[in-house]
């Protein structure tokens, strides 16, 4: 028989314990908001081969600049805004290289691989795609606003706040978002 489950320590106190040096803190952190860095970097346009380096440059620079991180401010937002600006800057350094893309036969070889069955992970594969082919039709403002607001699901309130721009103008950059991507998406 398992003992009873211990309360979730709240990010407040984990940052609390990661400022003073304590390593299981930042740790405890990382593992928390891990999937949720990872998903934000993939939405936003960072390849699948590069995502993996964009969330640790984001847990690097958390760590970095923890120490001015502001108490009583959530969390969450900060680290939304590390991660949007981490995505913004490899994509710059990308553009630059003009790197060759993994065709998209290595991915569906990796997901059969894996066990899944090569149809669906075709045609998964191909949704994915046109997803993101959509998303790529919008500006990097739109795309960010889109992505924190309707897939990551923040309150208008919060994705101003991490975007550092007024509530209307995310709203105007949501419509802006919604209308392209409905005509990307409709054809």
């Amino acid at each position: 028989m398992a003992g009873p489950e211990r309360p979730e320590i709240p990010d407040e106190e984990l940052i609390a314990a990661a400022m003073r040096g304590e390593v299981r803190a930042f740790e405890a952190l990382l593992v928390r908001h891990e999937g949720k860095v990872l998903r934000v970097v993939r939405l936003l346009g960072v390849r699948a081969q590069d995502r993996e380096d964009v969330a640790q440059e984001v847990f690097l620079r958390v760590f970095r600049h923890l120490s001015g991180f502001r108490t009583g401010q959530p969390f969450g937002a900060w680290i939304y805004r590390v991660a949007v600006n981490a995505a913004h800057d490899h994509r710059v350094r990308s553009a630059r290289r003009q790197r060759e893309e993994v065709p998209w036969s290595v991915e569906i070889e990796a997901a059969a691989s894996d066990g899944a069955d090569p149809d669906e992970a075709l045609e998964r594969k191909r949704l994915i795609e046109r997803l993101e082919g959509a998303l790529a039709t919008l500006s990097e403002r739109e795309r960010a606003v889109f992505v924190l607001r309707e897939l990551e699901g923040l309150e208008t309130s919060q994705v101003a706040q991490v975007l550092g721009i007024a509530r209307i103008t995310v709203r105007r950059h949501l419509a802006l978002a919604r209308g392209r991507l409905r005509h990307s998406l409709s054809r």
